[in-house]
């Protein structure tokens, strides 16, 4: 065994040996992978722990399967749902916390969250709802990742980048959207990338001679007027005459009818 292992290393890996909880091993096991220095004297050692990490994995996977799929709904409250995701001690929860003011437990000690956690924050015309997912990657939280609309993933090596990647596509999330994010961002930069990977449409609607609305409605790119009016109120399309859009250009305020493919950002105003 390489002889220059962190002390931390040793620490783990006999509390490991003690421990009796599957889950709490498996937990262990890819703390002391992430505690393992990384270079040539250390190869089989890494090699020997994920293959043992595979193995509990596949007892764990085993036993779930005789008790039965667990599946964990989160409700989506926001326009966008965004899965947190990363290795333990990425700065999941400290990002939750900054962008959302969630109150998560944050702490030095690894794997300090055990559940998915869950903030909601309001951007630009649109609720943007984050969840941390836990770094056991476990199938039941995973299920989450699979509903979202987006995995924001916080890395801070090439070597978690293909960790993250790996899990990814042994849980078939490799072709979700997803962004790179860099933990020391400033919190619009983030916001700014999760609307601009969402490929969706913000409309702001102006009821004539009132002020504009502060919160859009959502719509995916290509939509026109018609799929904005039935989102909002489809008995609307019976007694509907135009419609005028505001937006940025030396056409602002035009009149436009069903057919009017929209962008993000158009202030739209109906007339009956």
């Amino acid at each position: 065994m390489p002889t220059n292992l962190p002390r931390e290393w040793y620490i783990v890996e006999e509390s490991f040996r003690n421990e009796k909880s599957l889950e709490k091993k498996i937990e262990l096991l890819k703390q002391l992978i992430s505690l393992t220095p990384k270079h040539k004297g250390t190869e089989n050692l890494i090699a020997q722990l994920k293959k043992r990490l595979s193995k509990l994995e596949s007892e764990m996977e085993r036993k779930s399967r005789k008790c039965g799929s667990k599946v964990i709904n989160i409700e989506k409250n926001g326009d966008i749902l965004v899965s947190i995701l990363g290795m333990t001690k990425s700065g999941k929860s400290t990002l939750l916390k900054k962008l959302t003011n969630a109150d998560v437990e944050i702490s030095d000690k690894p794997f300090t969250t055990k559940e998915p956690q869950t903030g909601i924050c309001f951007y630009e015309g649109v609720y943007i709802q984050f969840v941390e997912i836990p770094s056991f990657f476990l199938k039941e939280h995973l299920s989450i990742a699979h509903n979202s609309d987006i995995l924001m993933i916080l890395v801070k090596n090439e070597d978690e980048l293909k960790e993250i990647e790996k899990i990814l596509k042994e849980n078939r999330l490799e072709k979700k959207r997803k962004i790179l994010i860099n933990p020391l961002e400033e919190n619009k930069e983030i916001l700014k990338k999760i609307i601009e990977e969402s490929e969706i449409v913000r409309v702001f609607m102006k009821p004539p001679g009132k002020n504009i609305e502060e919160r859009a409605v959502v719509l995916k790119r290509g939509r026109k007027i018609k799929d904005l009016i039935e989102k909002i109120n489809e008995n609307w399309l019976k007694s509907f005459k135009f419609a005028r859009v505001y937006d940025n250009s030396i056409f602002s305020g035009r009149r436009v009818g069903l057919e009017y493919e929209l962008k993000d950002g158009d202030v739209v105003e109906i007339h009956f």
